[in-house]
């Protein structure tokens, strides 16, 4: 099965242009948090939304840089949306992938690096940033990681 999500096996690692194609998901939608509140929202949304029948991993959709307060979207790509379960939006078009490998603590220096990159193509304007988590980080040691960033434009 095709899952969208994943556009490839390998690791970005350097920040690549890509298309991201439509993809279906479930989702939860959080208004107004803060980074303080991201490991209770993954936490409980993540546990709830699985019960889905995801087919590929979970993602984050930000409406702009997770600084200050922001909304977020967390969700899975499903083969269908089951009854009881909101519908995502996860866009569709044009986006620069950078995989950010390791742990979690280290995330803003992958998001800065990409940034970096994005603002000197000058490809346009950030419409969101998303986060596409390749690697489950209840099994996955911390070392081994892989978070793909998007600077969807």
């Amino acid at each position: 099965m095709n899952v969208p999500l994943i556009l490839r096996d390998e690791p970005f690692t350097e920040p690549t242009p890509v298309e991201l194609p439509e993809t279906l998901t479930v989702a939860e939608f959080a208004e107004s948090v803060t980074l303080a509140d991201l490991p209770s929202i993954f936490d409980a949304g993540y546990t709830e939304l699985a019960a889905a029948a995801p087919i590929g991993p979970g993602y984050a959709l930000y409406s702009g840089p997770p600084l200050g307060t922001f909304d977020l979207e967390i969700g899975f790509p499903v083969a269908v949306v089951p009854d009881g379960f909101d519908a995502g939006t996860f866009p569709v078009g044009r986006a620069l992938a950078f995989s950010h490998l390791g742990g979690y603590e280290s995330l803003g220096a992958s998001w800065g690096r990409l940034m970096e990159h994005f603002g000197a193509s000058e490809l346009g304007e950030v419409k969101f940033i998303a986060e596409v988590y390749t690697t489950d980080p209840s099994v996955t040691p911390a070392a081994d990681l892989r978070t793909d960033l998007f600077v969807i434009y």
